[in-house]
C-alpha cells in the first residue's frame, strides 16, 4: 500500500490497495476452484471409429454444485470473513490546498475537483443515512465519534507496534496491516528497543483547527449477503510524532521528532446482522489529476457509463 507517511510519518511501510471490491469477498468466499470439464480425446482417429464407434468426442464431467455466496458467507466462521477489501471504488480524498490544481494554470482541472469533493460529500452523506437509517435500522451514524475513534485507534496502533505488542495489532487492525507490523516486529534484532511518542496534534486549516479532519465517510452492502456491510472513514491526521531506538548494548534512546500528514482510512463491518469494531485498514494518498481520468470521476459519462465501469472494477464481469 502506497503510504501517506511520506511527508514525514515515522512509521512508512503502512500500505494501501485497490483489489477490486468484491472480488476479495468472492475469492475469499468461493472455496477450492473447481477444476474444468474433463475431456475424453482418443489417441487416433482410426482407435475412435474401430473401438468407440456412436462415442461422443467429447464427454463432459458435470460440475458439482456449489453453494452460493449468501450461504457461505453464513457459514463461515467470524474469524475467517474478509477484512481487506481495499477502499471502496471511487472514493475522493481531497488533496492539501497547496496540492490541488492550480486554478491559473490548471483552472478546468481544479474545478473539477471542487466540484468532485462538493457532490461526493453529499451523496456519501445520503447513502450514508440510507445505510443506517433505512436499510439497517437503528444503526448509530456516530458523526460526533468517529474522529475520536480514529485517533484512539492511530494512536493504539503505533503505540502496540513500537512495544512489540502483536496481540494488540490484531485487535485494532485489519488483518493484511497486522500481519504486515507483525512481520516488521519479527525482524527487529534481539533486543532491540523502539520508542513511540505522540508529541500533539497540530492544529492547522487542513483539519479545521482540531488535528484531525474527515475526507470520507461511505457505508454500503455487501452483494449477494443479506444485512451485511462495510463503512469506511478516510481521515486526514497532522501531528508531531518522535520515534527513537535502543540496539542492544546502547543505553541512550535517540528520539527525532517529525510532524506527520496521514490519511487514515478505518472501517468497519456488518455481518449477517452482527456489527463488528471499528478497525484500522491503513494509509491511502489523496486523489491526484491523473486520477480525473477515472471512469469514476471523468467528465462526460453517463450514469449508466459509470455504473458499468463500478461493476467491471468490483468484479461484476468476469
Amino acid at each position: 500500500m502506497a503510504s501517506s507517511l511520506s511527508k514525514g510519518s515515522v512509521f512508512s511501510a503502512l500500505r494501501s490497495s485497490n483489489t477490486p471490491f468484491a472480488a476479495l469477498y468472492s475469492k475469499t468466499l468461493s472455496g477450492p476452484a473447481v477444476a474444468a470439464p474433463c475431456q475424453y480425446r482418443p489417441f487416433s482417429q482410426s482407435s475412435q471409429r474401430n473401438g468407440y464407434r456412436g462415442l461422443p468426442e467429447n464427454i463432459s464431467i458435470p460440475q458439482p454444485a456449489q453453494p452460493s455466496m449468501r450461504t457461505r458467507g453464513r457459514d463461515m466462521a467470524r474469524a475467517d470473513l474478509p477484512q481487506d477489501i481495499g477502499l471502496l471504488p471511487g472514493t475522493f480524498i481531497r488533496p492539501l490546498w497547496r496540492d490541488l490544481p492550480s486554478i491559473f494554470h490548471q483552472p478546468s482541472e481544479r474545478l473539477h475537483m471542487e466540484w468532485l469533493w462538493i457532490k461526493s460529500t453529499f451523496q456519501n452523506f445520503v447513502a450514508l443515512l440510507a445505510y443506517c437509517k433505512w436499510i439497517n435500522k437503528g444503526l448509530p451514524l456516530q458523526l460526533k465519534e468517529r474522529r475520536q475513534i480514529a485517533l484512539n485507534l492511530h494512536k493504539a496502533m503505533y503505540t502496540a507496534f513500537a512495544a512489540g505488542d502483536s496481540a494488540t495489532l490484531r485487535k485494532v487492525c485489519c488483518t493484511g496491516l497486522s500481519n504486515q507490523l507483525g512481520g516488521r516486529i519479527a525482524a527487529r534484532p534481539k533486543g532491540e528497543q523502539v520508542s513511540w511518542n505522540l508529541e500533539k496534534y497540530i492544529k492547522t486549516p487542513a483539519t479545521f483547527f482540531t488535528g484531525v479532519r474527515v475526507l470520507s465517510d461511505r457505508a454500503t452492502q455487501i452483494p449477494e449477503i443479506p444485512d451485511s456491510g462495510v463503512r469506511q472513514v478516510v481521515l486526514r491526521i497532522t501531528s508531531r510524532q518522535s520515534k527513537g531506538k535502543v540496539s542492544p548494548g546502547e543505553s541512550q534512546d535517540n528520539a527525532k521528532q517529525q510532524d506527520c500528514t496521514e490519511y487514515l482510512v478505518i472501517q468497519k463491518f456488518r455481518w449477517t446482522g452482527e456489527e463488528g469494531q471499528w478497525r484500522v485498514w491503513g494509509h491511502a494518498t489523496p486523489t491526484t489529476v491523473e486520477d480525473l481520468e477515472s471512469p469514476f470521476f471523468a467528465r462526460g459519462l453517463s450514469m449508466a457509463d459509470r455504473m458499468e465501469a463500478m461493476k467491471e472494477s468490483m468484479g461484476g464481469r468476469r
